[in-house]
């Protein structure tokens, strides 16, 4: 876990030598690491961004619209 924590310090403060604090910690970790941080260069491309849209016209409008011809 130390040597994770010293990774994000290194990624975060943009520092050198991140690769080699992750090279000890096993392969589920790694695996874990490149899912995610997968899921953040795919997010701006993928239907996820609607989480940050907020549908606050839906509260204010009637139940169902009638037009009449």
């Amino acid at each position: 876990m130390l040597l994770l924590s010293e990774w994000v310090q290194h990624i975060i403060t943009s520092r050198s030598g991140a690769a080699d604090q992750i090279g000890n910690i096993g392969t589920l970790f790694k695996v874990h690491l490149f899912l995610g941080m997968t899921l953040f260069l795919v997010f701006p491309f993928s239907r996820l961004v609607h989480v940050w849209s907020v549908p606050l016209g839906y509260i204010s409008r009637p139940y169902q619209v009638l037009r009449r011809r």
